[in-house]
């Protein structure tokens, strides 16, 4: 996936122009914290508020997606509510995260981190969080992740 697409950067421009209070989650959290891997979709966790949900709808609206009314109120599973962007890749919302039950929502974004993308700030989650994520998934491949992740979070050590 190329971060640097223009229209993954107009939806992280919108996502914050429109206070979405999201974290971005899965592969591209990975590569943020540093372990270079490959994704084929965009994980985003919102905050599961109306007001948030709201947002978001106005957002992809606003990239052409439609107006989407049932965001607000449907239920966002991780992996089963995914949205394709014109571009062709996938947005996957989700209201929470696997592994990440006991955490709240506000408590993750207080702690995401912040990449700048071509100028567009990007939360992304903790890796602390994120190897508890990958380590609840148990796919082969966030295995592979959580060994990597664990080996760049003791050199920062």
């Amino acid at each position: 996936m190329d971060i640097l697409d223009e229209e993954i950067l107009n939806l992280w421009r919108l996502l914050n122009s429109h206070n979405v209070a999201y974290i971005m989650v899965g592969g591209f959290a990975t590569t943020l914290n540093g372990f270079n891997r490959n994704t084929a979709d965009i994980d985003l966790w919102i905050k599961d508020t109306i007001p948030n949900r709201k947002n978001l709808r106005t957002v992809l609206k606003e990239l052409e997606l439609g107006d989407l009314d049932g965001i607000e109120s449907s239920e966002l599973i991780p992996g089963f509510t995914s949205i394709t962007l014109n571009s062709g890749f996938e947005l996957d919302l989700m209201t929470y995260v696997k592994g990440l039950e006991q955490e709240k929502f506000d408590e993750c974004h207080k702690l995401a981190p912040i990449a700048e993308i071509e100028g567009v700030p990007v939360k992304f989650l903790h890796i602390n969080h994120l190897i508890k994520a990958k380590k609840a998934s148990g796919r082969p491949k966030d295995l592979i992740d959580v060994i990597e992740l664990e080996k760049i979070r003791t050199f920062r050590k």
